[in-house]
């Protein structure tokens, strides 16, 4: 009798398998030790399986970035839509980034702190769709900082854009610092409650940007 075809859901679950492995590949060994044949042997499968379901460990790179931002961009917005102002958004959402950090470090680490590929790197190749399919979902993220901070900042244009794109670098900046000193435990070894620490710290970020309200009050030129 003819083995049943998988259900849409089995299929997802070993797509997910299979870029799980991956990632503790990529962690472990580096993106240049990723294959597809130490996939397959770590599933006690096929390389042919694993090429039913992914192209090659750039696509398998490509979709764990997807997944990733993607995973980020709903904590985003779940912990943001719980509040109107722009200031309580603002610090939801930083509190968001870094406890998705802390709580996903592969993740973050394959998002933000590994020499693995990104977009520029595939321009030009058969990667490209999938690789602007990425940094769209990563641009996502950055946009829901920018927004908020872009409706009470007056004006409009390229100067606009690029300063707003300025400071949410900055404290982009910032925040990530905050999430790889806590996951390498370097904060662990000169601080003694690094939790009360990192709320501080996110306090202040978010009060730094909230004095750009003051500064255009003021008659500042911002920009």
């Amino acid at each position: 009798m003819p083995k049943a075809p998988m259900t849409p859901q089995e299929v997802e679950n070993i797509r997910v398998k299979i870029l799980d492995t991956a990632l503790g590949i990529i962690i472990e060994e580096g993106f240049n030790n990723l294959s597809v044949r130490k996939i397959a042997s770590r599933m006690n499968v096929t390389a042919t399986t694993i090429y039913n379901y992914y192209t090659n460990k750039d696509e398998l790179n490509l979709m764990i970035r997807i997944k990733g931002f993607q995973m980020m961009h709903d904590l985003l917005i779940e912990r943001s839509s719980r509040h109107e102002d722009i200031g309580d958004k603002l610090h939801a959402m930083v509190r968001a980034y870094v406890d998705f950090g802390r709580s996903y470090p592969s993740y973050y680490d394959i998002m933000f702190n590994l020499h693995t590929p990104k977009y520029l790197d595939y321009v030009g190749t058969d990667m490209e769709p999938v690789a602007f399919n990425e940094k769209q979902n990563a641009l996502r993220c950055l946009a829901l900082f920018m927004d908020p901070i872009s409706a009470y900042v007056p004006g409009k244009g390229k100067k606009k854009n690029l300063f707003l794109l300025n400071e949410v670098v900055k404290f982009w900046s910032d925040l990530h610092g905050l999430v790889t000193l806590c996951n390498s435990r370097l904060f662990h070894e000169v601080l003694d409650d690094v939790d009360a620490f990192v709320e501080v710290r996110l306090s202040a970020l978010v009060d730094d940007i909230m004095k750009l309200e003051q500064r255009i009050e003021a008659g500042e030129k911002l920009y």
